[in-house]
C-alpha cells in the first residue's frame, strides 16, 4: 500500500530503547514477592540462573539466521533482492545488527512479554527501518475499535502511534493487547532466589561461621558489653578475620552453636531453584548448569536439545515469523513471500552421525551430493547437483524393465537434434549429388542405391549408438529404424525427388 507523507516519519521522531529514566522500570513493572524482595525484570538478571536462562534464550533465537523467501510452484528461494532480506538478515537500522535488534525482540518477549518496534515507511511502502522501544513504557489500548499505542520517551511529550506504526509482538496473554511476562508471573520463585542470594551474601560475609555465645563469671554495664561486642566483630568477622585466635580476658568461656537446619539446607535451596528457573523459562536444566536432571528431557543431551528446539525455541520462532509475515508484507506480497528461520544448525549432530545422514540421503535419491556439500558450506563440485536413483528401486506402478522409454519427455530434445543432424546431412548430400551427376539419370540412381544401403546407414548408426549404450534403444530396435527409414527414403527417391523431413524420421522411431 503506497502510503501518505503523513505516514512517512521522520529521523527525529525515531525513538531509541536506551531513553529510560533511571528507577523507572522498578516502579512501572516491579513487585514485592512473598520473599519481601521487589522483583523486577532488570534486578532478576543477578540471579544467575536466571541471567542464564534469559540469555540462553535471547542469543539462541538472535543468532538462528532469519531468511526472506519467495515461493517458488515448487519449494522456495532466497529473496535476496527485496529490501526486507537485508533488513533483518544483515541491519534493521543504522545502530544494530540484525543478531544485536533480535536480541531486544528475543528478551523483551522473553522479559516483559511484548516486543515494539517502531516502523518506518517509505512512500513506496516499504519499511526501511526498525527501532526496538522499551515494553515498559508503553501504552496498549483500543479506541474505536482501532488498536493504538502510547510511548513515554526520557524527553518530551508522550506519543501516540498507530497501529501501522508500530510492530508488536506479545507473548501469551488474556486480553489481546499485551502478552504476560514471565518474570512477573514467576516473581515469587524468582524472589526467593533473590532472597537466597542476599541471606547467603550475609552468611558468608560473616565467614560462614555458626553463632557462638560468651560467658562472662559475672555482670558487665552496658559500656563494657558494648565494647566487648565491637572487639568481637572487630577482631573475627568478615573472612579477612577467619581463624583469628581468640584471646578472652576475666575468666570468660566461649561455646559454639551448631548449624542451624535451615542454614544446613541453604544450598539445597539454591540447586531447587535452579530447577525452577529452568521450568519458568521451559530449557532444559543442564543447559543453567543443573546436571542432576539432565535427563527429564530425554535419554541423553542430544534429545534435551531436540526437545528444546521443538517445545522451546520453536513457538517463539514461529510467533516472530507470523507477526513479521502479517505487519511488513503487503497484501499482494502475502501469497509470494515470507520470513523464515533457518533451525538446521539447531539439529547438527556429531561429524560422524551427521555424514552418515548425507550418505543416506544422498543414495536414497532425495539429497544431491552438492546439496549436502552446501549444509557443510563447501563450494559445488561440477557434475554433483544430479539425484543419485538407487537400481533397485523405482517408483509405484511402474514396469520392472528399467530400461528408459525413448518416447519419455527428458530424451525427446536428444531425439530431436539426432534426427535435425541427420535430415540436414541427407538434403546436402542429395544436393550435391543433383550437381555432381548433371542431369544423368542412370549415374544418380546408381549413386542413390548406394547411398541408402550403405553410406547413410552406417551415419544414422553412428548416431544412434549413444542411445543403445545407454539402453534406450536395443541393436535390433536401432537396426529396425534404420531399415525402415531408409528403405522408404530409397524408394521415395527412385519415383519422384522429395526433401526429408525431422517429423517423418521422429514417426519412425516413436512407432
Amino acid at each position: 500500500m503506497p502510503l501518505s507523507a503523513a505516514m512517512v516519519q521522520r529521523r527525529s521522531d525515531v525513538f531509541h530503547v536506551s531513553q529510560t529514566p533511571p528507577g523507572w522500570v522498578v516502579r512501572g513493572y516491579g513487585q514485592e514477592s512473598y520473599a519481601g524482595e521487589d522483583v523486577t525484570v532488570e534486578g532478576s538478571l543477578s540471579v544467575t540462573a536466571v541471567m542464564a536462562g534469559f540469555t540462553i534464550l535471547a542469543e539462541d533465537t538472535s543468532s538462528l539466521p532469519l531468511l526472506f523467501l519467495r515461493r517458488l510452484s515448487r519449494g522456495k528461494e532466497r529473496a535476496t533482492q527485496h529490501p526486507y532480506y537485508a533488513l533483518l538478515h544483515d541491519a534493521p537500522n543504522e545502530e544494530h545488527t540484525s543478531m544485536v535488534f533480535r536480541e531486544f525482540m528475543a528478551g523483551h518477549l522473553v522479559g516483559w512479554g511484548d516486543f515494539f518496534g517502531q516502523l518506518i515507511w517509505d512512500r513506496k511502502g516499504v519499511v526501511r527501518e526498525i527501532w526496538p522501544l522499551r515494553p515498559d513504557r508503553m501504552t496498549v489500548f483500543r479506541e474505536v475499535g482501532v488498536r493504538k499505542y502510547l510511548y513515554r520517551p526520557l524527553k518530551g511529550p508522550e506519543r501516540a502511534f498507530r497501529q501501522d506504526e508500530i510492530l508488536h509482538i506479545p507473548a501469551f496473554g488474556f486480553d489481546g493487547l499485551r502478552g504476560l511476562s514471565r518474570i512477573a508471573q514467576a516473581r515469587n520463585a524468582i524472589g526467593l532466589s533473590m532472597a537466597a542470594e542476599k541471606y547467603g551474601s550475609k552468611f558468608f560475609a560473616n565467614d560462614a561461621r555458626p553463632g557462638i555465645v560468651l560467658t562472662h563469671p559475672g555482670s558487665l554495664d552496658d559500656d563494657a558489653y558494648e565494647r566487648l561486642r565491637g572487639d568481637w566483630k572487630k577482631m573475627h568477622q568478615g573472612a579477612g578475620n577467619s581463624h583469628n585466635p581468640a584471646i578472652l580476658e576475666e575468666g570468660m568461656s566461649i561455646e559454639t552453636i551448631g548449624i542451624p537446619p535451615e542454614d544446613a539446607q541453604f544450598l539445597q535451596t539454591r540447586q531447587f531453584q535452579v530447577a525452577e528457573v529452568a521450568r519458568i523459562f521451559r530449557i532444559p536444566p543442564h543447559m543453567i548448569g543443573d546436571v542432576e536432571k539432565s535427563t527429564s528431557w530425554g535419554s541423553g543431551i542430544e534429545q534435551q536439545e531436540l526437545g528444546y528446539l521443538s517445545h522451546t525455541l520453536r513457538p517463539w520462532l514461529t510467533r516472530i515469523e507470523q507477526q513479521l509475515n502479517k505487519d511488513l508484507l503487503l497484501k499482494a506480497e502475502k501469497g509470494e513471500y515470507l520470513f523464515e528461520h533457518l533451525t538446521d544448525v539447531m539439529l547438527r549432530t556429531d561429524t560422524t552421525a551427521r555424514f552418515q545422514a548425507y550418505a543416506l540421503a544422498i543414495t536414497n535419491g532425495f539429497m544431491t551430493r552438492n546439496e549436502a556439500r552446501e549444509k557443510e558450506n563447501w563450494n559445488p563440485i561440477d557434475g554433483l547437483d544430479e539425484p543419485l536413483v538407487p537400481l533397485n528401486m523405482q517408483e509405484a506402478g511402474s514396469a520392472p524393465e528399467p530400461k528408459k522409454d525413448p518416447r519419455s519427455a527428458n530424451i525427446q530434445p536428444l531425439l530431436r537434434d539426432m534426427a535435425e543432424r541427420i535430415v540436414r546431412r541427407e538434403t546436402n548430400e542429395l544436393r550435391d549429388a543433383v550437381k555432381r551427376t548433371k542431369s544423368d539419370l542412370d549415374k544418380y540412381q546408381g549413386w542413390l542405391i548406394g547411398f541408402y544401403t550403405r553410406e547413410h546407414r552406417e551415419y544414422i548408426a553412428q548416431l544412434l549408438k549413444p542411445f543403445v549404450d545407454a539402453n534406450y534403444f536395443t541393436e535390433d530396435r536401432a537396426q529396425e529404424i534404420i531399415d525402415i527409414y531408409c528403405n522408404q527414403r530409397g524408394d521415395e527417391m527412385s519415383v519422384e525427388m522429395q526433401e526429408p523431413t525431422v517429423e517423418h524420421l521422429l514417426r519412425i522411431i516413436e512407432e
